[in-house]
């Protein structure tokens, strides 16, 4: 809060260098924001509430391909992440495919037990959903991905 009520005139070096980091990320938000109203107005997305959609599948996967194949794995698990730290828990069930699947796509980068544990645990449930709902090449893909 002290960064903020003060704007930099705390002399503490710590309280500038956070208040800078906090400036640059707010700009590069603000950046990513122009972009993508950048791609509403080319018609390479649609924005229907405070979500963004490609408006076809080639588009998604050109600028898929742009993306580095070895960071690809990275991306996917901090989506995977991302997904699951802002969704409200009354929501998660409803986005446990989506996440299983962006976790999935990550899980090389994913080293320490307890988390490889965790994603372990999501792959049961989003299986034991998708035989739930008689799909059942889909649900044995997230038992396998579990084991």
């Amino acid at each position: 809060l002290r960064m903020f009520i003060n704007r930099g005139r705390d002399n503490d070096l710590m309280g500038k260098k956070t208040a800078k980091r906090v400036r640059r990320k707010v700009a590069e938000m603000k950046d990513g924001f122009m972009m993508l109203e950048l791609a509403v107005d080319e018609g390479l997305l649609r924005k229907e509430g405070s979500s963004y959609t490609f408006v076809h599948d080639q588009i998604q996967n050109a600028a898929y391909s742009l993306i580095p194949e070895n960071e690809r794995g990275s991306m996917h698990k901090k989506i995977g992440y991302l997904i699951m730290e802002h969704s409200p828990d009354d929501k998660i069930e409803d986005l446990l495919f989506l996440v299983s699947d962006q976790l999935n796509r990550g899980s090389m980068g994913i080293e320490e037990a307890r988390k490889r544990t965790a994603l372990a645990m999501l792959n049961l449930r989003a299986g034991k959903k998708a035989m739930s709902e008689a799909t059942f090449l889909r649900s044995a893909s997230y038992f396998e991905a579990g084991i």
